[in-house]
């Protein structure tokens, strides 16, 4: 089966300075109507989320209260619930409760280059609570790259040109054509 061939992509492509110029000036009116159609959508979209918010807001807290009140029923009756701790869930037919430990966590208070110095003022015994990272440093590398390329893995490459357009704004755009 043949395939037909596909259109080519439209584009208009300047034949001077001025054309070029002119192009520039649209590409900018072109990206901030964009951005006020996006500005619009944002303001719409708060719009919105605030009057939906508005609407389950008293829903919310009134499932925040439900919640409180079954957990104060639960922990009073929870001997009886958990078959004397034989069970940590309890189907009520219409949902479950259960009640579970969060894993442990460690806090640091001190901050952690205090907390660091004083397990390595304890000794050898406190060496696993540290952990030494070795990473490689790029910036060295880049900074000294004939060493850096006798290193087998390591390769030094080209940065990219990028094309960038930089379109004045409204008003910087009003004093250049006048």
């Amino acid at each position: 089966m043949v395939k037909g061939k596909a259109a080519a992509a439209v584009m208009r492509v300047p034949q001077n300075r001025d054309e070029a110029r002119a192009m520039i000036a649209d590409y900018g009116a072109k990206l901030r109507e964009v951005e006020r159609i996006e500005a619009d959508m944002n303001d719409a979209l708060a719009a919105v989320k605030q009057s939906h918010l508005a609407k389950a807001t008293p829903i919310a807290d009134q499932a925040n209260d439900l919640l409180k009140g079954l957990q104060i029923w639960c922990e009073a009756n929870r001997v009886e619930l958990t078959q004397n701790g034989k069970s940590k869930t309890v189907d009520f037919g219409t949902g479950k409760v259960a009640w579970r430990w969060n894993p442990p966590k460690v806090r640091i208070s001190g901050g952690d280059d205090v907390v660091v110095a004083r397990i390595q003022d304890k000794g050898a015994n406190y060496a696993a609570f540290l952990r030494t990272k070795l990473e490689l440093n790029r910036d060295a590398m880049l900074a000294n790259p004939d060493l850096a390329r006798t290193v087998d893995g390591v390769s030094i490459g080209r940065g990219n040109e990028s094309f960038i357009v930089e379109p004045f704004a409204a008003e910087q755009l009003a004093d250049v054509t006048s």
